[in-house]
């Protein structure tokens, strides 16, 4: 599956022959997204083309290795997945939120608020990276919050910059029956405002605690939500909804959501860190949230409304 902005001849062309290259046959191509308007050509903001193969690839780390470079060089995305039953049938989807389903990071929205915002995203940044241990990170990210009055929280829920096709996205997969959760290590304020506005069934993230005078303590309540954390929690949901691991998709963009992305049945880096991107089998990078719809099997066609921009 190929998908980006736009698709033309010669990115297709060029994916066709990686593909032949492996030994692999086209058995058909079929589109997912609707035809280009022709009145209003601008509207149409993503295309996806699937290509149904038969055989085994002779070097799949190979192909995946040449056609990450392709969709770097070319500005597309690809999706190699095996068409046995789970594909069609994934159940339980659990996202990270911030620089994901939120274009911010929550953490750094409190810092600036707090005066000590550039101090915090170096050390968010680091942690991303991977360069540092997320739990030591954290700690030292909270500490940096102190005395930030509790009432600041609601002001930046109330005005979080939604991710692009988040809104169709959700909309789509509560229609269809999915259940869905966040696995953040951001905090559950946030996590729980989104709960309402999405439905969600499940939020688990991290708690600041709050002193008597209604301001932040510097320090947190329970247990980190980190990248162990985030598998276990896709596991243990999984198992209480009475869903396969195979059925299961985790979608997230740094170091920490890694351990849930490779868990996961289908696990997708979105919009995500070098280093993420380099171990996921699947990513996206061109389009917006909504493009983990094609990866599941969704045609626009199917979607009627719900399908349009």
């Amino acid at each position: 599956m190929v998908l980006g902005r736009q698709l033309e001849a010669r990115q297709i062309e060029a994916a066709t022959r990686i593909i032949a290259d492996q030994g692999l046959n086209i058995d058909s191509i079929l589109r997912l997204t609707g035809r280009k308007s022709i009145k209003n050509p601008a509207t149409h903001t993503r295309a996806c083309i699937q290509f149904s193969l038969r055989g085994e690839p002779l070097d799949r780390q190979e192909m995946q290795s040449k056609l990450m470079k392709l969709a770097a060089e070319m500005e597309m995305d690809f999706s190699f997945q095996k068409d046995d039953m789970f594909r069609r049938m994934r159940r339980l989807i659990c996202f990270d939120m911030d620089s994901t389903l939120i274009q911010t990071e929550c953490i750094d929205e409190l810092a600036e608020r707090n005066g000590v915002g550039a101090q915090v995203r170096a050390i968010t940044e680091s942690a991303m990276r991977g360069e540092i241990d997320f739990k030591e990170s954290f700690t030292r990210r909270v500490a940096l919050l102190k005395g930030l009055d509790v009432s600041v929280m609601q002001d930046i829920a109330e005005h979080l910059p939604i991710t692009e096709g988040a809104d169709r996205l959700m909309s789509i997969l509560k229609t269809c029956g999915y259940k869905i959760a966040i696995l953040s290590g951001g905090f559950t304020y946030f996590g729980e405002y989104l709960q309402r506005r999405y439905g969600i069934d499940y939020v688990y993230a991290n708690e600041l605690e709050i002193g008597e005078d209604g301001k932040l303590t510097g320090r947190y309540v329970g247990e980190i939500v980190d990248g162990h954390r985030k598998a276990e929690l896709l596991k243990l949901i999984a198992q209480v909804e009475k869903v396969n691991l195979a059925q299961t998709i985790a979608v997230g963009d740094g170091a920490n959501d890694l351990p849930m992305i490779t868990e996961a049945g289908l696990g997708i880096a979105f919009h995500a860190k070098p280093r993420v991107v380099a171990n996921a089998k699947q990513s996206i990078n061109t389009i917006g949230l909504d493009g983990v719809l094609y990866f599941l099997g969704f045609k626009d066609s199917y979607l009627g409304d719900q399908g349009k921009l």
